[in-house]
């Protein structure tokens, strides 16, 4: 007897051809349309979490709606329900035939047989107009790798390696990631993972733009920059070492061409290339050819960045003095910060320590070392302790002696009065209410309003939004919009015609910091630093919630 078929809903099951730590992807064919797809299935243990689960259709959403001829194309994604399991989910998209980028650099660049230039910016250009098509519409990818980019023959036209086309677009953006600097929740791959990505940073654009530019070293040295024994090795170079330049490697790598990579994996985000486009036309300038007409309308029809000069390639040797140039440790900030403003800003400085990456193993040491003051003035004289009291050279001892003592009551009197009326614990302190309310005529809680003091003005660049984030968000999070004025939000009566119901059962009420120049923000920011205040959220008569501040924890943050 013959196996019997295995179907997923109407998908009949073909064969698996690859799995990972998140799940698998299966050959299937659509019985209903008669044409072969890809399915990917996630199993993961985040399946039993009824907010992941919400979480996972909201992305899907937007994953599908990414519609570009470099992007693999979503058809549908499902849940299935099964007796006394987690549900599973899964996302129907194209069935692509042909090899990955890795595949095919195994049997060019790894074998000494560089590609052409031509062939190279084929490539990344069509890499670079699915990036920043991607980036425009708010959507990170945050694993760009070969492994992740298939080449698909079945038009092989213009070049014989076939069209490329990025997979996994996003699906890392909410899958239970958190902020952090844990190295279990290091999003990507650690060969082509940013430096902040590795310290726990999420919501960097130009992290796509390192990855790619760890490809294209990889592409014209045959291998990638950094390399170790262990993933936590791998990471500390990424955040510390300088790379061995390109031309080095490659005799046939231009100087022009080894600064264009250099700048593309520079350690702080600032200093890359401002888009994918940017750094490709910067490429094909190095390589002497001309610029793909598509990159240079891409450039003029984003917002414009910091000067971009279509001729300008970094100087080599600048790249490299930069590159090599020793890194100055810095005290690391403590995760205790006053402000959550105060502590994304301190999350952000810490991307360039060159101690930080401590924190991925000891997060406790680094948070309780001592702050070391350097510089010349530390070596001025001796210690303090050492120089004489000109109060006791000066009076005479009795004096001294009163002094002292005053001082000794002073401070046991400071003491027992904190012993005495201290409060055992000190709460977090709200900083504001969200009140729900009834409209006219209205069954549910269809409007909420927002009060809140001593709240600083977001950052340059920065807007405050509010979110109601519920099991039952499956396809839309309800979201609007803040504004600070004089350290204080005060809204209207706010509401949202596609929910009809506001206040649901363990809902989260939460305000992150996000980009204001993004206008297509439809879920909100996962990254711990980004999430500032919050209220736990549940039916009850006095539909009134004190706001707080997020934990900088995220191991025990109820934000995530």
């Amino acid at each position: 007897m013959g196996i019997e078929p295995r179907y997923l809903g109407q998908y009949q099951m073909l064969e698996c051809i690859a799995h990972g730590g998140m799940g698998e992807v299966w050959k299937a064919v659509d019985t209903h349309l008669q044409r072969t797809v890809a399915i990917k299935l996630l199993l993961s243990n985040w399946r039993n979490s009824a907010g992941f689960v919400a979480r996972f259709q909201g992305e899907a959403r937007l994953i599908a709606s990414l519609r570009h001829p470099n992007i693999i194309n979503i058809h549908n994604f499902a849940i299935e329900e099964r007796p006394g399991e987690p549900p599973l989910l899964y996302m129907v998209m194209d069935y692509v035939e042909g090899q990955t980028l890795a595949q095919y650099l195994v049997a060019t660049s790894k074998l000494g047989l560089f590609p052409p230039a031509e062939d190279i910016i084929y490539l990344f250009s069509a890499l670079a107009q699915a990036i920043d098509y991607a980036h425009g519409r708010g959507m990170i990818h945050r694993d760009i790798k070969p492994a992740n980019i298939l080449l698909d023959q079945r038009d092989t036209k213009q070049r014989s390696m076939g069209v490329p086309v990025i997979t996994d677009f996003g699906i890392a953006r909410r899958q239970g990631v958190s902020g952090g600097t844990v190295i279990g929740s290091v999003v990507g791959t650690p060969l082509y993972v940013a430096p902040e990505q590795a310290l726990g940073m999420y919501e960097e654009k130009r992290s796509d733009l390192y990855s790619l530019g760890i490809i294209l070293y990889e592409t014209l040295t045959g291998i990638p920059p950094f390399r170790g024994d262990s993933m936590l090795n791998v990471i500390m170079q990424h955040v510390n070492q300088a790379p061995t330049p390109p031309e080095r490697l490659n005799k046939a790598v231009s100087a022009e061409t080894s600064a264009v990579i250099l700048k593309s994996i520079a350690k702080k985000p600032e200093d890359r290339f401002c888009s994918a486009s940017e750094m490709v036309i910067a490429l094909a300038e190095a390589f002497k050819l001309p610029a793909p007409e598509p990159l240079i309308q891409n450039l003029r029809s984003m917002p414009p960045h910091a000067a971009i000069s279509l001729s300008y390639v970094p100087p080599l040797m600048m790249a490299n003095e930069q590159a090599a140039q020793p890194r100055t440790a810095e005290t690391p900030p403590s995760t205790q910060a006053a402000h959550p403003i105060d502590r994304q800003e301190a999350g952000t400085r810490s991307m360039v320590q060159t101690d930080a990456i401590r924190s991925l193993t000891d997060m406790a040491s680094v948070s309780a070392a001592p702050t070391q003051i350097s510089g010349p003035q530390q070596a001025a004289g001796p210690p303090s302790s050492a120089q004489p009291s000109r109060l006791r050279l000066k009076h005479p001892g009795w004096l001294a002696g009163m002094l002292g003592l005053a001082v000794l009551l002073l401070v046991l009197g400071i003491a027992g009065r904190l012993w005495l009326f201290a409060p055992p614990a000190s709460p977090i302190i709200p900083h504001g209410k969200v009140q729900f309310s009834h409209g006219l005529g209205a069954k549910h809680y269809n409007q909420l309003q927002i009060t809140m003091q001593n709240v600083p003005n977001p950052p340059g660049g920065k807007v405050y939004y509010a979110w109601i984030d519920a099991a039952t968000s499956e396809s839309y999070i309800p979201h609007w919009q803040l504004k600070a004025q004089q350290k204080q939000i005060h809204t209207g009566l706010l509401s949202d015609d596609k929910v009809t119901n506001l206040l649901t059962p363990d809902a989260l009420f939460l305000i992150t910091l996000e980009d204001a120049s993004n206008p297509h923000i439809l879920v909100p920011a996962i990254d711990i630093h980004a999430r500032l205040y919050y209220a736990e959220l549940s039916p009850q008569k006095e539909a009134t919630f004190d706001i707080k501040v997020c934990p900088p924890s995220a191991d025990t943050s109820p934000c995530i």
